[in-house]
C-alpha cells in the first residue's frame, strides 16, 4: 500500500513540475489590439495622468503588442536582455510598416518608444531575436485582409458612437470574420464609472496565433479575461475632452508663456 501512494505521489509531481516547466515555455502569440479612445481615458484618470496625441485615432484600433504565451494563454515574464541594436531593427522600412498599425498614443512619446518596450517586457519571452519579433507583428497584422480589425467591426454595425452599445456575441461574431472558421477570442473591458452597472467601455481586443505568427489559433479558454461580462452593453467611445497639459494652465494663471 504505501508502495502505491508513493508512486501516485511522485506521478503528481512530476506532472506539476512539466506543467510548471511548460508554464515558462512560449506555445503561442497574442496579438493585442486596443482602442485608443479607451486608452486615452485609462491615460487621462491615472494616478499620475497623462495626455494621448492629438487627434487621437477613432476609426482603427491600434496595436498595443505581442504577447508570447504559455500552452494556456497566459502572457509570460521573462528577465531583462540586452538590448539589441535599434537602428539595425527598426530599419525605415520596418518603421514605416509598423507605424500604420502601432503608433504611439502617448502624447511626447517618440516614434519607437512603445516597441521597444514591448521588446523589453514581452518580446524576449519568445525565444526569437528583435527582427523576427517586430517582422512577426508586421506578418500577423497583414492577415487581416481588411486592413485593420475596426474595418471588419464597422461591416457588421459595430460602431465608435457614445449613444450606442453593443452585445459581447455581436462583437465576437463581428471579429471571428477575420477567420476562416470561428476561432475563440479575448474580450477586455473597463467600467465608465462607478455608478453606471449596464455599460462599459471596450478596451482591448486579443487574437491568437501559433508561436510563428503565420496563422490564427484559438485563444485558451483558462486565461480568458472576465471583464467583459455576456450580458453587458458594450460601447465604442469617442475621444473625450483630455486634462490640459500642466504648462497651458501656468500659463493661464500667470498671463505668460512658460513653454
Amino acid at each position: 500500500m504505501k508502495k502505491l501512494v508513493t508512486f501516485f505521489l511522485l506521478v503528481i509531481l512530476l506532472l506539476e513540475i512539466t506543467i510548471s516547466v511548460d508554464s515558462q515555455n512560449p506555445s503561442l502569440l497574442k496579438f493585442v489590439l486596443q482602442w485608443p479612445p479607451t486608452f486615452c481615458i485609462i491615460l487621462n484618470s491615472a494616478a499620475q495622468p497623462g495626455r494621448c496625441k492629438e487627434p487621437i485615432p477613432q476609426r482603427s484600433l491600434a496595436l498595443h503588442g505581442v504577447w508570447p504565451a504559455d500552452q494556456r494563454g497566459h502572457s509570460l515574464t521573462c528577465p531583462a536582455q540586452p538590448d539589441p541594436n535599434w537602428n539595425q531593427v527598426f530599419t525605415t522600412a520596418v518603421a514605416n510598416q509598423l507605424m500604420a498599425f502601432w503608433p504611439p498614443l502617448r502624447e511626447n512619446a517618440q516614434q519607437s518608444d512603445l516597441w521597444k518596450h514591448e521588446w523589453r517586457t514581452h518580446g524576449v519571452c519568445g525565444g526569437t531575436t528583435a527582427q523576427v519579433y517586430f517582422n512577426t507583428a508586421i506578418q500577423i497584422n497583414n492577415m487581416l485582409q481588411k486592413g485593420n480589425l475596426f474595418n471588419y467591426l464597422k461591416t457588421s454595425g459595430i460602431i465608435a458612437c457614445d449613444s450606442l452599445s453593443f452585445a459581447k456575441k455581436d462583437i465576437v461574431a463581428a471579429i471571428q470574420k477575420v477567420f476562416a472558421q470561428p476561432l475563440d477570442v479575448y474580450l477586455t473591458c473597463i467600467p465608465i464609472d462607478a455608478t453606471n452597472r449596464t455599460h462599459i467601455y471596450l478596451s482591448e481586443v486579443t487574437l491568437c496565433t501559433n508561436l510563428g505568427g503565420t496563422s490564427f489559433i484559438s485563444c485558451p479558454s483558462q486565461a480568458a479575461p472576465t471583464s467583459c461580462s455576456s450580458g453587458a452593453k458594450i460601447m465604442l467611445p469617442h475621444p473625450k475632452p483630455q486634462p490640459r497639459a500642466l504648462w497651458s494652465f501656468h500659463e493661464e494663471v500667470n498671463g505668460r508663456d512658460i513653454s
